[in-house]
């Protein structure tokens, strides 16, 4: 191959142009100078010779690496070629390039293909998908080794298509054996129908764009029939259900199912196909798209209508056949149209400027979600609305219901639409498994099975916003993207030096650093999102500042992650994202949102709600591992799937498609060549282009080429297999150029394996004259190595015994040189360690001799220290002992003191209790005196009026009446007998004397009583006063303590209570105030005594009451006294029943019924002398009792 940087006259080149459409022009070498001059199309050009690339004009060729050519504008020019064919597929040596032509291909693959391909190898037939997928599965069965195809691209290239053009190839040559296999082919075809309704979308780039990663495995037995299968997937980009981009849609399954459901069940769930959902529409508010948006946006999705119903139809029936029933289809739109309605939630919003206020929800809207999902309108309303806040006090918690701002509510509605589609999504790939499983436990013998995986991962992604699930999806690129390099281009190029070949070596791109980049990253990422599920304050822009920071403190990850760079389109959010340099270019991240991103676990509210749904579809949603930690990290979880992936596919046989989209406009025949130019230097095709033309492709061990046996006579199979395989390719006239024997392989361009394995199936036979050729060149070739051989071991003792003696001659010169040279030195380096050792020695005695002095001199200054501080320590002990006594002494006067006081305040009191006891006795005295007076006076007039002794508190029966309570009767006579006499009509003959009589008695009752009362009434004041003191004293030793309030004085004590003993050695706080308690019991003791007293004082006459400043308890008057008296009377006279206030026992019995004789016998003693009266006045006729009569003046004088 010529070389590039020399060019002649009349080469065809291909010139680089910049800023044009294309990326490069034809033309031709008119002058070769320091530069070359080319004339194209544009004109004449000057070009350093380093960017030209050499063009040959011809037919295109089905692999690149036949190319007489090999550069980037070569490969370029042959696809477009092919491109505008319809020749599709081109080889790259053993990889795949697809082209997608956004059109069907007519007979590119029918059964027909399928049966063509069958059992040919790789570049037989044109290039096709099944020739990879029959090479996979023949080495499957052959060689019993796993397989997977890794199918790469961009969006839109065409990888979801390749990888169900493979599975179709695999399930008709593995063929359909038994209705088992026939029903698991079934279902694979089907699966991919119902991962694409629910997992792709329409976006920019491709109209069934997979926002997912899936691995499908198909196993197979030993021979190579289908026994079983199983889906994969990898990060569902979940936030594509509630917000997508203009002229994108959300997944295929919402659109379907509002295209193809019937009437009822629309009306059934309430949904309408005219009517334009949020979560169905642009994330552009409806406030800002005008008229003619809206339009252009309804009439572009309704392009999509009639694909929307066919595909409905084709879901349904591939739903039937994974084996749902007709009620868990319906469960499933069931649940789709509720995340519809609910969607319709989002645009609610509350008023910012009341912190109090809550969002406000359409009720209507709220219902139908409610309803549709199994939920409590009122729960999911105030999950939505409110969030709960935790507090934690000194053992216990409180929780509080705070309202969310709009931002949290529509976080949080949000995020339980995404929790419910994703895990949707997993149920129905979880159903799908599970019905190969249930064909596969019928089938024998699976204990040997292998698989074929086939990898359809999204592509390389660069959007104008790109967001946390970019990243990861250029992530899983950077990987494949390396693990490519790492085990196809690397690992070739090890193979060619370990087997000797002569390789110079390519320049190979590293992910690595990107890779690293990323994953630290990530686990920045996870520290910020679980701090935040903690409840620290974290924020998208201190993880942003941080990413970038710690990425510039790294060498080697400081030219592959930076900051963002000020410009017009971003003015200051510099700090809201960071650029990444990929393989395939630099992409612009915006971190807005990546903390909750991450974080795999839904609020608990909503998690409750989930759990407690009554539609049994969205209840077995719910997370089982709820609660166990609030945060579960979502790019972990990728990465480690992520690395599962790649070990799995470490131990398969890989198969590599890559696919190209010819154009962004997603438009047939149009071929953007700028836009494969770079999708092929991004996949790394040129590198791998260049391995394969150079190299060689094809390899073979030793072992392996013994199959070709059949080719050479037996004679030749008696020398060595290295011998054998020589002979066999000079035998077939196999250039040298194309072969190279390593130490355990043989290596081949691209084509002549394909030539032996054609000469072995047609039975060819060499030239009998070619091989005497071959045998004399390998006689002679066997003599030369013999000759080569004792040459070479008669030289080899000679050459060894000269480089030994060379050796040591250098050894011994080297040596003598450096001995003359290092002795000078040497003596002068002894001479300075000397004196360093003398002025070592110097310093180390001195340093002793200091070290002694401090201490010692620290010895005596503690020694003092210790005496001063010991001479301090006695002078105050004997202070402090002094004064101790004395405060001791005083404590013990001061205790003598207070008890001499108690004991005068003991025997004051006994004193005035003696006192008060004579002052009764006299007062007894007195009144019998008295009483015994009135009754003589009375027999000397013969009045006996007080012959009955009145029932008072000094005589024996009186004594019984303390405890009386003054009766009332339930009704009151109209009028007493007794006070019913006409006084008016006796005064003249009873006498004046009978009339001073009770005017004089009545008032010396008054008067006694008067007397009485004052008395009680002085004793309860003091009784007062002394409980209000206590009660003070009470309450300041509460405020200040025992010992503060001991030192004001005693309180007075109650009767026959012990003297309060204060002493500062023995008294308790406690005893002291059991004392000072026990004081205030028997001073309320005291008051209830005398309270009593006031209350049954057997007089029949009540007290005086007391004003109600004097503090007086009971109150009555002389009026109330005599209307008692008058009903006792009444009662005596007329027998009526009467009713107690108390609680009549018979103590209080007795003393009513000595009431009614005493006042009986005054009664009829009164009755008798106004009978004599009106004898000795001479009236001659009996007294009657008057009625409706006004009392007279006697009447009023007892009343």
């Amino acid at each position: 191959m010529r070389s590039r940087s020399r060019f002649q006259v009349n080469d065809l080149v291909y010139v680089p142009c910049q800023g044009k459409a294309v990326p490069f022009s034809s033309g031709v070498v008119v002058e070769v100078t320091d530069q070359v001059v080319v004339l194209t199309d544009d004109g004449c050009h000057s070009c350093a010779p380093d960017e030209l690339r050499l063009r040959f004009d011809g037919e295109s060729c089905q692999d690149n690496t036949s190319l007489v050519y090999l550069n980037d504008a070569s490969i370029l020019q042959n696809l477009k070629a092919r491109h505008q064919e319809d020749a599709i597929y081109t080889y790259t040596a053993s990889v795949l390039l697809a082209v997608n032509p956004y059109h069907n291909v007519e007979g590119l693959y029918s059964q027909d293909q399928c049966a063509r391909y069958r059992g040919k190898h790789i570049g037989a037939l044109p290039p096709h998908p099944y020739a990879i997928a029959d090479a996979a599965y023949r080495a499957l069965v052959r060689e019993h080794k796993n397989q997977a195809f890794i199918i790469s691209g961009e969006s839109g290239a065409g990888k979801t298509e390749t990888a169900k053009i493979v599975m179709q190839y695999l399930g008709f040559v593995s063929g359909s054996s038994s209705s088992i296999t026939a029903q698991i082919q079934q279902r694979i075809l089907q699966a991919q129908p119902i991962l694409e309704s629910f997992g792709n979308a329409v976006t920019m780039r491709n109209n069934n764009s997979s926002r997912f990663g899936k691995y499908n495995r198909i196993f197979f037995d030993e021979t190579g029939t289908l026994v079983d299968a199983g889906v994969t997937t990898y990060l569902l980009e979940s936030s594509r259900v509630v917000t997508h981009g203009n002229l994108e849609r959300s997944y295929h399954c919402f659109y379907e199912m509002l295209s193809g459901l019937a009437e009822e069940k629309l009306s059934q769930w309430q949904l309408s196909r005219e009517k334009q959902y949020i979560i169905l529409s642009s994330d552009t508010k409806p406030s800002e798209v005008t008229k003619d948006q809206a339009e252009y946006e309804r009439t572009w999705h309704i392009q999509f209508q009639e694909r929307d119903q066919k595909n409905f139809q084709r879901l349904c029936d591939a739903l039937r056949v994974v084996g749902f029933s007709e009620e868990d289809m319906d469960s499933i739109f069931q649940v789709l149209a509720g995340l519809v309605h609910l969607g319709d939630l989002s645009l609610a919003e509350r008023d910012e400027g009341q912190e109090s206020s809550s969002v406000e929800l359409d009720e209507e809207i709220l219902e139908k979600a409610a309803g549709l999902l199994g939920m409590d309108a009122d729960e999911l309303s105030s999950a939505l609305r409110r969030r709960k806040v935790r507090v934690l006090h000194p053992g216990r918690e409180s929780v509080h219901e705070v309202p969310r701002t709009t931002s949290q509510f529509r976080h949080a509605l949000h995020s339980l639409i995404k929790a419910l589609y994703k895990r949707l999504f997993e149920r129905l790939v979880d159903r799908i498994n599970g019905s190969f499983q249930e064909l596969s436990s019928q089938s024998e013998d699976d204990f040997h099975r292998r698989e074929i995986g086939i990898l359809d991962i999204y592509g390389f992604e660069r959007l104008q916003r790109n967001s946390f699930e970019q990243l990861c999806i250029n992530l899983a690129n950077e990987r494949l993207q390396q693990y490519f390099v790492e085990n196809v281009l690397m690992a070739e190029q090890d193979l060619y030096r370990r087997e000797g070949l002569p390789w110079p070596g390519l320049v190979l791109p590293d992910s690595s650093p990107v890779v690293s980049a990323i994953g630290h990253t990530f686990r920045i990422l996870d520290e910020y999102s679980q701090q935040l599920a903690k409840g620290f304050e974290k924020t998208d822009e201190s993880f942003c500042q941080k990413t970038v920071d710690e990425a510039q403190k790294d060498p080697a990850r400081r030219e592959f992650l930076r900051q963002l760079r000020v410009s017009k389109r971003r003015p200051t959010a510099v700090n809201e994202g960071f650029m990444v340099k990929h393989y395939a270019g630099l992409v612009e991240y915006n971190t807005k949102g990546w903390l909750d991103k991450n974080n795999d676990r839904l609020l608990p509210d909503c998690e409750e709600l989930i759990g407690s749904s009554s539609f049994e579809l969205v209840a077995s949603l719910k997370d089982e591992d709820m609660g166990k930690a609030p945060f579960r990290s979502i790019s972990k979880k990728y990465c480690t799937d992520l690395e599962n992936l790649l070990q799995t596919l470490s131990s398969c046989q890989l198969h590599y498609i890559r696919c190209f989209k010819p154009n962004d406009f997603q438009k047939a025949g149009v071929f953007d060549e700028t836009l494969v130019l770079d999708q092929i230097v991004q996949c790394g095709t040129v590198e791998l282009v260049k391995l394969m033309h150079d190299g060689y492709p094809n390899r073979c061990r030793f072992q392996e080429m013994l199959r070709f046996r059949d080719l050479l006579p037996e004679s030749f199979q008696r020398y060595g297999t290295r011998t054998f395989i020589e002979a066999l390719l000079l035998a077939y006239d196999v250039p040298v150029e194309d072969w190279a024997l390593g130490m355990s392989r043989v290596f081949l361009r691209a084509g002549q394996l394909k030539a032996l394995e054609d000469l072995r199936s047609a039975g060819a036979a060499p030239d009998p004259e070619k091989l005497k050729i071959i045998m004399r060149q390998i006689i002679r070739k066997k003599w030369v190595r013999a000759v080569h051989a004792i040459g070479l071991c008669r030289y080899l003792p000679e050459f060894l015994a000269a480089i030994r003696l060379k050796r040591a001659e250098q050894a011994l010169a080297t040596k003598a040189l450096l001995v003359g040279r290092l002795h000078s030195l040497l003596e002068a380096a002894r001479s300075r360690l000397w004196e360093k050792r003398q002025r070592a020695l110097r310093r180390w005695r001195v340093a002793f001799y200091t070290v002694s002095l401090a201490r010692s001199l620290m010895v005596q200054a503690r020694a003092r220290r210790l005496q001063k501080a010991m001479r301090k320590f006695w002078l105050l002990r004997t202070r402090l002992h002094e004064w101790a006594t004395n405060k001791a002494e005083e404590a013990v006067l001061e205790a003598e003191r207070r008890a001499a006081e108690e004991e005068r305040l003991e025997a004051e009191r006994q004193k005035a209790e003696e006192q008060a006891r004579q002052a009764e006795a006299r007062r007894r005295a007195e009144e019998e005196a008295r009483l015994e007076c009135c009754r003589a006076e009375n027999e000397e007039r013969r009045m006996p009026l007080m012959d009955v002794p009145s029932p008072c508190r000094s005589s024996p029966r009186g004594r019984q009446l303390q405890s009386y309570e003054a009766v009332q009767v339930v009704e009151e006579p109209e009028e007493d007998p007794i006070l019913d006499v006409n006084v008016s009509d006796l005064e003249g003959n009873l006498g004046p004397f009978l009339k001073n009589l009770l005017e004089r008695q009545c008032q010396l009752v008054e008067k006694e009583v008067e007397k009485r009362q004052n008395a009680l009434i002085s004793q309860m004041d003091a009784l007062m006063d002394r409980q209000s003191l206590i009660q003070a004293r009470m309450d300041d030793l509460d405020r200040h303590g025992f010992k503060e309030a001991s030192s004001w004085g005693t309180p007075p004590r109650a009767v026959d209570t012990p003297p309060i003993k204060t002493s500062p050695f023995s008294s308790a706080t406690q005893e002291k105030a059991r004392r000072f308690e026990d004081n205030r019991e028997n001073l309320a003791e005291q008051r209830q005594y005398l309270m009593a007293d006031l209350h049954n004082h057997p007089s029949p006459v009540r007290r005086t009451p007391r004003t109600p400043d004097t503090g007086s308890v009971r109150y009555g008057d002389r009026e109330k006294c005599l209307d008692t008296f008058r009903r006792s009377v009444a009662v005596e006279l007329d027998e009526q029943p009467y009713v107690s206030t108390g609680c009549i026992t018979p103590e209080k019995e007795e003393c009513t019924r000595l009431q009614r004789e005493w006042w009986g016998q005054q009664r009829r003693y009164l009755m008798k002398e106004l009978e004599k009266d009106r004898g000795l006045g001479g009236h001659g006729h009996s007294w009657t009792p008057p009625s409706n009569k006004s009392p007279g003046p006697l009447s009023s004088a007892l009343r």
